[in-house]
């Protein structure tokens, strides 16, 4: 039994990575995370698992996260100093998709295990006491996965 009666998730090795199809907008692209709104997207009160990015001379994953409502944390993210920051350095990109609450907290963690977001999610679970669950970050194939990272699963 651990601390406060956490017990830890025994971890084996991890299947490959599932593609949950990443939701694109028009003409197959990401949709702009500034452009977007939410509300017209069919967000409001929607649960799923989302990724913020920027591109430019250094591209990063800027924030991996999972809410109650896609809506609310979009707006909430729209007007984020530390999001908005990256605004300058490139197009700033978003996507999401839908997933039951009970297995968000496992995809979460993969993605940042994975991607390392400059933006820390304060409300990621520590690996050692979810279920990972292993999904391909938008817009990449395994190939490309193991590729960037050198690896497939998180370190």
């Amino acid at each position: 039994m651990a601390l406060f009666g956490r017990k830890k998730v025994k971890q084996g090795p991890l299947p490959e990575p599932i593609n949950p199809k990443w939701k694109h907008g028009e003409g197959g692209r990401f949709p702009k995370f500034l452009d977007l709104d939410p509300d017209a997207a069919g967000l409001k009160g929607v649960s799923g698992v989302f990724a913020i990015w920027h591109t430019g001379l250094k591209p990063e994953w800027v924030y991996i996260g999972a809410s109650d409502d896609l809506a609310a944390s979009f707006f909430k993210f729209g007007s984020d100093k530390e999001i908005l920051q990256f605004q300058g350095r490139g197009h700033i990109y978003c996507s999401w998709w839908f997933l039951l609450p009970k297995f968000q907290p496992g995809a979460v963690c993969y993605l940042s295990l994975a991607l390392k977001p400059v933006i820390k999610n304060p409300d990621c679970p520590d690996r050692n006491y979810v279920e990972l669950i292993p999904v391909l970050p938008p817009g990449m194939t395994m190939e490309q996965l193991e590729a960037q990272f050198g690896i497939s699963e998180p370190e």
